[in-house]
């Protein structure tokens, strides 16, 4: 070992023992070291809790941005689950609705044993004309006529009017130029009804010709009557929703809700009926 490097070593081991000695003289309460170092210690004592605390800030801000940064992760997966489940429900609405739809479907091929019943879907309607017409995807091809009664499983739609091979009209009951026959479905009296779409703008039917010994009130259902063979009786046709006395003739008449929603529909049924096919 050189010189030097004994030199270094001793040097080393004085101040190890100085710092030892100053540790022990500082501790006793007193001591002249003691009192220098509460002197130039207290300062630093202060700047090191200054320093202290601002890491302790700097490493809550961290913190919380990282926690910020996972809260809204994971916010933004629950808003995606949440669409996702959403969607499922409404996949699940859409099903129950379609089923409900078959399990009436079924109901009705039981009332209507002379008719094979022709499922189709709206693929166009008029609305210039407030619900008067609606296209439908299936026609002569698919066995469907002219003069073929349309309903759903609410209640009677109106009749095929002009049918092509892959098409057909449907003409509604709701257009001025419809005049069919009911029957109040609580006493089973006759009455005339026709539609009233160009004559006030909705989608109602006008009850007319009410004799004067017939009970009407709001709320009775009016079913189709057998009138000319065109309709099957006992068909819904709508609500009685108004009542109204004619101030100057006395007539009384009636507005009648059509048990279908016209600004809804999408499905409707063709009732072919299978009695002319075997003449």
């Amino acid at each position: 070992m050189n010189k030097g490097s004994k030199r270094f070593i001793v040097i080393l081991c004085v101040l190890i023992v100085f710092c030892i000695a100053s540790i022990s003289f500082s501790a006793k309460e007193g001591s002249l070291l003691g009192r220098v170092y509460n002197v130039i210690g207290t300062p630093f004592q202060y700047i090191q809790k200054g320093f202290t605390a601002v890491g302790t800030s700097v490493r809550k801000a961290f913190s919380v941005m990282t926690e910020y940064s996972e809260i809204k992760d994971r916010i933004e997966e629950l808003q995606k689950e949440n669409d996702r489940l959403q969607n499922m429900e409404n996949e699940i609405n859409k099903l129950e609705d379609e089923n409900a739809t078959l399990r009436e479907l079924l109901e009705l091929k039981g009332y209507f044993e002379n008719y094979e019943m022709v499922a189709a879907n709206v693929i166009a309607q008029d609305v210039s004309d407030w619900f008067n017409e609606f296209t439908i995807d299936k026609g002569t091809n698919d066995g469907i006529s002219n003069g073929d009664v349309v309903i759903t499983a609410d209640g009677l739609v109106g009749v095929v009017y002009n049918c092509s091979a892959s098409a057909a009209k449907v003409r509604s009951i709701v257009d001025e130029q419809y005049i069919l026959y009911g029957r109040i479905s609580r006493s089973n009296e006759l009455v005339r009804l026709r539609g009233t779409s160009n004559e006030n703008y909705s989608a109602l039917l006008k009850l007319d010709r009410i004799a004067d010994s017939t009970d009407l009130y709001i709320g009775d259902e009016i079913v189709t009557a057998e009138s000319g063979g065109v309709y099957p009786k006992g068909l819904v046709l709508g609500v009685v929703v108004d009542i109204v006395i004619d101030t100057d003739s006395g007539e009384r008449y009636a507005y009648v809700a059509p048990a279908v929603n016209f600004t809804t529909v999408s499905q409707l049924f063709v009732l072919v009926d299978n009695t002319q096919e075997a003449d």
